[in-house]
């Protein structure tokens, strides 16, 4: 199966590239969720694995009008630039940082994630609450090849989608090779739209990048698993 080789910055661009992924600012870090267990490639198809009991953290009190005014990130405009760079937390999406990315618990890798988010979930503790959630959409996006990527990733929050699910739940199964414009190498995007299970309100968009290899006839890999939440 072939594999993309990047090339790992030095010099400069290694200060450039861990400065990055530090940071400095005082944003707080992406809220964290559990929608989606397992991505995998079977004869063509993207299979997506949905958790039997979503939840995620959030800020929101059940008095906010929008759960927009506590995630900056990404609602409005999912558009980014320089792989959705800026804050602190890492942001190498197909720039070859996949590796070393810090890691949620499902296994991706955490976009804008970093040690500095269990330090901030410690101190503001009395300020989140897990709720529990259903998946009222399910996304998904072809958003470029790796180049295009590096140049202008989305950050969090939906995007354009080439295929809805209304209400999934268990498994979902959408055939990239089905489709002469999908049958390519390149990003994609799956989003699930979350709402709370008990009253309804709508928390946007929960957001997974992967980056999909074709290799010899039909064969298809996943080469990296981002997941791209917005800021709790």
């Amino acid at each position: 199966m072939r594999r993309r080789q990047f090339v790992l910055a030095s010099g400069i661009g290694a200060v450039a590239a861990l400065s990055g992924c530090l940071g400095s600012d005082s944003s707080p870090p992406p809220r964290k969720s559990s929608v989606i267990t397992n991505f995998e490639m079977q004869s063509g198809s993207l299979v997506i694995d949905l958790v039997d009991n979503p939840w995620l953290m959030s800020r929101y009190d059940g008095n906010q009008g929008s759960a927009g005014m506590l995630s900056p990130v990404g609602i409005a405009n999912a558009k980014g630039k320089n792989g959705g760079g800026g804050g602190r937390g890492a942001t190498g999406r197909g720039s070859g940082s996949y590796s070393s990315a810090p890691r949620t618990g499902h296994g991706y890798a955490w976009y804008h994630g970093g040690g500095y988010a269990d330090d901030w979930y410690d101190d503001h503790d009395d300020e989140v609450t897990r709720y529990q959630v259903a998946i009222a959409t399910l996304g998904i996006a072809y958003l470029g090849s790796t180049a295009q990527m590096q140049d202008d990733a989305p950050d969090a929050g939906a995007v354009p989608w080439d295929k809805t699910f209304q209400n999934p739940s268990g498994t979902v199964e959408y055939d990239v090779s089905g489709r002469s414009d999908f049958s390519r190498d390149g990003w994609y995007r799956v989003g699930a739209n979350v709402m709370d299970a008990d009253s309804n309100h709508d928390f946007r968009w929960e957001c997974f990048d992967l980056e999909i290899d074709s290799g010899v006839g039909d064969g298809f890999s996943i080469d990296e698993e981002w997941k791209v939440s917005p800021r709790i």
